[in-house]
């Protein structure tokens, strides 16, 4: 056998018991069988059930941010699109994206976040409702905006106005915004005729 021969043979059992090696080692640790326990589990005591580990998710930020910051930024422009009917592709883009955001921010606040309150409104009943009713509202806003529906769109900013007013009488009365960002609502200017 020549020398290249020789170690051509060499690598290819190197590399051989090298695979060899690993399966061996592979098949013995999944063939490891665990030892019985060593304690006996006595029949006559009842066996406990162990509670589902449950996490809780959180938003980053309170939920009052989350009305103030995506809430209001969204809802503003469909009150207004009733008045000042959107002329561009872009400006129903634009719509369009704000009904999204408002659907999503109707889930958003059924996950508690960073407020202080903000456990215990989303554990109330009512709060919950509330959520529910932006985020399907939110959805209609959609549809109503995608079909450049301007009559659907009216209803729906009617629907926006019952929903956050409702909830704000029984959540959030005092402070609607609770000072965050300043006045974000729509001001008589933003329905004037350009």
């Amino acid at each position: 056998m020549g020398v290249g021969a020789m170690r051509k043979f060499q690598r290819t059992n190197r590399s051989y018991l090298i695979v060899v090696g690993a399966s061996l080692l592979l098949s013995a640790a999944c063939s490891e069988q665990k030892a019985p326990p060593t304690e006996a589990v006595s029949v006559a005591e009842p066996a406990q059930a162990t509670e589902p580990i449950r996490t809780i998710m959180r938003l980053p930020m309170s939920l009052n941010s989350v009305m103030v910051a995506m809430v209001n930024q969204a809802a503003d422009p469909l009150w207004v699109a009733a008045w000042h009917n959107p002329k561009s592709d872009k400006q129903w883009r634009e719509l369009e994206r704000r009904a999204m955001q408002l659907e999503l921010a109707g889930a958003l606040l059924s996950v508690p976040g960073t407020g202080p309150m903000d456990d215990t409104w989303t554990s109330n009943e009512d709060w919950k409702r509330w959520a529910d009713q932006l985020r399907d509202v939110g959805a209609s806003a959609v549809v109503a905006v995608k079909a450049r529906d301007l009559g659907k769109i009216s209803t729906v900013g009617d629907q926006i106005v019952e929903i956050c007013e409702g909830c704000h009488r029984t959540f959030k009365p005092a402070l609607p915004t609770g000072g965050e960002f300043g006045e974000l609502s729509p001001h008589a200017g933003d329905f004037e005729e350009e």
